[in-house]
């Protein structure tokens, strides 16, 4: 119950910015909000485990912006392939 409501609260705190901004700027922000949380939680993670803080931060940050930059070509691609 409490890795629900754990990932139900996380996930619903990107709500905020998409109701109360324009989208560019809804997009800039849940970005450095993902960042930051996935900032965090990596540091933590890292002193739970017991290893060097920084290579798993930068570790978790690659595969961050990997995974922005492939969902936004997959976006793009969608948008002109269907629409």
């Amino acid at each position: 119950m409490f890795t629900f409501l754990s990932k139900f609260i996380i996930s619903s705190s990107f709500i905020i910015p998409v109701l109360f901004l324009e989208l560019n700027y809804a997009i800039w922000i849940s970005i450095i909000w993902g960042f930051t949380l996935l900032s965090l939680f990596s540091y933590y993670l890292s002193v739970d485990q017991k290893v060097k803080s920084w290579k798993m931060v930068i570790e978790h940050f690659i595969i961050g912006i990997s995974v922005v930059i492939i969902a936004h070509y997959i976006g793009y691609w969608v948008s002109v392939t269907f629409i």
